[in-house]
């Protein structure tokens, strides 16, 4: 360079120097370049409890709970947002619309956070329901898991299957926080038994333990041990109605319902002065004393009763159809007790002695008007 020139030079770069400068200042402490309009100023306060992630334009910033930071926007309107991670899904707390004015400052102040999450693990081997304060809230697959979102404060959480619930839990739930509820079954079944006969029935399990089941009503028994689970169905007089071994499967429910009875009952009634041997269906089930009683429990049907006093007369000879839930009545015989004289007006005896005949009130009525057959009460379930 020639030297004349130097001092030209040196004088220009001075000059250039104290313009370009100041620009460059503006330019950094404004965030913006030429002569638009300078920015403004957004002041975020964050009151939510947590740490969040603000999102403005492009900037973004990481702000913890109860920290206030501010950041640049260019003037015009602009989208705040305010997320947080949880269960490694990010959560949008707030989303705010603001109008920057140039050179202006607005300030935003995040609130408390409002809901919780909980991470639900469905870990039967059926499908579930999950309610919340008894209110169905979401359905879940076997084995599904779910971020679900509930309110702060406690809540009582249970999931239910095939209508009966398997696992229940208290959450005090807290924003940001992460809570998790593995809902396992437990390694119990339950059964079901179903009553559909018009009677009352008594239900024996293995252990002798008896349980009353109204007519057309139901019971469950619940939290039973995988396996055979036996009972028995009886009338509420003890006679046997139906059996059961039924499967209890784990989580699972079992049902049951009960045979109507193949059986009934039959009275038989004795109004005859003479002992009497009852055949039904030309078998002996049965010897009455004078005026004797006997209730005989007998297969569904029809069946012939046959009915000869001690001295070996037919009284009744009848069929009568037994009924499950009926009691059939046979009634027989006379009370009779009479004299019989020979023709010359004397008691007819061989040796002349007094001898007391006891006649039926009508020989040829005691083979059949003696019988009767009537439907009494509902097998005496009372």
């Amino acid at each position: 360079m020639n030297p004349r020139m130097l001092p030209t030079f040196l004088a220009t770069l001075v000059a250039t120097s104290v313009l370009v400068a100041p620009a460059a200042a503006l330019a950094d402490s404004r965030g913006h370049r030429g002569y638009g309009p300078p920015p403004g100023r957004v002041v975020v306060t964050n009151q939510s409890g947590g740490d969040v992630t603000l999102v403005l334009g492009g900037e973004v910033r990481e702000l913890p709970a109860w920290r206030t930071t501010e950041l640049l926007a260019m003037p015009g309107e602009v989208i705040l947002r305010a997320n947080y991670k949880q269960f490694g899904t990010t959560q949008v707390l707030e989303t705010d619309r603001l109008f920057v004015n140039p050179g202006r400052t607005v300030s935003v102040t995040l609130g408390a956070e409002d809901t919780a999450r909980v991470l639900v693990t469905n870990q039967s081997g059926f499908y579930a329901q999950l309610e919340v304060g008894d209110r169905p809230n979401a359905s879940f697959k076997p084995g599904e898991s779910r971020i679900v979102s509930l309110p702060l404060g406690r809540a009582e959480l249970e999931m239910t299957a095939e209508g009966r619930t398997f696992a229940r839990t208290r959450l005090d739930l807290r924003p940001f926080e992460e809570p998790r509820w593995l809902a396992e079954a437990p390694r119990v079944g339950s059964l079901v038994v179903t009553n559909p006969l018009p009677i009352a029935i008594q239900l024996v399990c293995d252990k002798g333990l008896v349980r009353t089941v109204a007519a057309f009503g139901q019971t469950r028994y619940a939290d039973l041990a995988p396996g055979t689970f036996r009972l028995t169905a009886r009338r509420t007089t003890g006679e046997y109605i139906d059996r059961e071994s039924a499967e209890i499967r784990v989580g699972g429910m079992t049902g049951w319902s009960v045979d109507a009875p193949r059986t009934g009952f039959v009275t038989l009634d004795s109004d005859h002065f003479l002992g009497a041997t009852v055949e039904i269906d030309d078998r002996r089930m049965a010897d009455l004393a004078p005026d004797g009683q006997r209730r005989l429990e007998l297969s569904v049907g029809w069946h012939e009763v046959e009915v000869r006093d001690e001295r070996g007369r037919d009284i009744a000879d009848r069929w009568i159809e037994v009924k499950p839930y009926d009691v059939a009545t046979v009634a027989f015989g006379s009370p009779a007790h009479e004299r019989a004289y020979d023709g010359r007006g004397g008691r007819d005896g061989r040796d002349g002695r007094g001898d007391d005949r006891h006649a039926e009130r009508d020989e040829h009525r005691g083979h059949d008007d003696g019988a009767a057959v009537a439907s009494g009460d509902s097998c005496g379930m009372h």
